[in-house]
């Protein structure tokens, strides 16, 4: 139990710092997805489950910045959060992905609808704050981490990494 807690909490801290980094600034700070990357290759020992589930590991987290990196190249996504992503999905199996797919889509579409909402009927003059005038205001960018944050964080307890953590502990 002590393991699936550390691993929960790594991996929040993680989430948590991307998600306020891009509320704040529109940007993820590299040394968040390396932590996050490296987490993983800390932890995998631990949960050895064979080299099989090592594999997909592995698999799902190239195929994740591969996709990331089209997404990136065609302007789609930003590079924080492309790099976020992938580092992320190497903590997942392929249906913990579609888990992760699923809950970080549904939140990025609640916050894509806050956001329009708040482009379309929120003066600028009551966001005082440079942060949330950026966050609401800029037509060009959006907060993609708090999605990717949410989505993993709401797949990790479900996932097969923290299951193995916590049957092994």
């Amino acid at each position: 139990m002590l393991l699936g807690f550390i691993i929960f909490a790594i991996f929040i801290f993680g989430m948590m710092t991307a998600a306020y980094r891009d509320a704040l600034t529109m940007t993820i700070p590299n040394w968040v997805s390396v932590m996050i990357l490296l987490g993983f290759f800390v932890v995998i020992p631990f949960v050895w489950t064979g080299w099989a589930a090592f594999g997909t590991h592995i698999a799902v987290g190239v195929s994740v910045f591969l996709f990331g990196f089209v997404l990136f190249a065609c302007g789609w996504l930003g590079g924080g959060d492309a790099k976020l992503m992938a580092a992320t999905s190497f903590w997942w199996q392929w249906p913990d992905l579609l888990l992760y797919v699923t809950y970080t889509t549904l939140a990025g579409g609640v916050i894509a609808i806050f956001i329009l909402w708040g482009r379309k009927f929120v003066p600028a003059q009551i966001l005082s704050a440079d942060w949330l005038y950026r966050l609401v205001k800029d037509e060009t960018r959006m907060p993609y981490g708090l999605a990717l944050a949410f989505g993993a964080m709401v797949t990790l307890p479900q996932s097969e990494i923290f299951k193995a953590a916590v049957t092994l502990s």
